[in-house]
């Protein structure tokens, strides 16, 4: 009976422990819950990376003084390897873009060098009917490497 006893004190202190905590809690705000913004973030143009790895075919681009090893220009890449929202792309319009030469490429490159094309491109959620702003890409940097032996 003591056992019994001692058992039920413990359960019965168990549960009002988990009740406390749980009656404690504030006031629960209706504002707070179950309204929504107007327009969803991801309705809104937001900038994501843009990869593109592959191999020159044409450079039309020039490069400018203006910071020293900028490029202005267009060039066009057959594209091997892209991140998810680079694929298909294969003309891209280079605008004060740093290009970085690796050892043993010319200046300027030439059809059949390896190139890698880094940006952002700017998207919205597939589910948005307002599409504007989206689309528009950003080269920052290429880096241009020798063709394999």
């Amino acid at each position: 009976m003591r056992t019994a006893f001692k058992l039920g004190a413990v359960v019965a202190t168990g549960a009002l422990a988990i009740a406390v905590p749980a009656a404690a809690k504030g006031p629960h705000h209706a504002t707070s819950e179950g309204t929504s913004p107007a327009t969803s973030e991801k309705c809104t143009a937001h900038k994501v990376a843009y990869v593109a790895h592959g191999t020159v075919l044409t450079w039309g681009a020039t490069q400018t003084g203006t910071p020293s090893g900028t490029w202005d220009g267009l060039i066009t890449v057959t594209v091997k390897s892209a991140n998810h929202h680079a694929k298909g792309a294969t003309s891209f319009t280079l605008l004060n873009t740093k290009v970085r030469l690796g050892k043993g490429v010319t200046t300027p490159p030439v059809a059949g060098d390896r190139i890698v094309v880094i940006g952002k491109i700017t998207t919205v959620a597939k589910k948005c009917t307002d599409k504007s702003g989206a689309g528009i890409i950003t080269i920052s940097k290429v880096h241009v490497l020798a063709p394999n032996k």
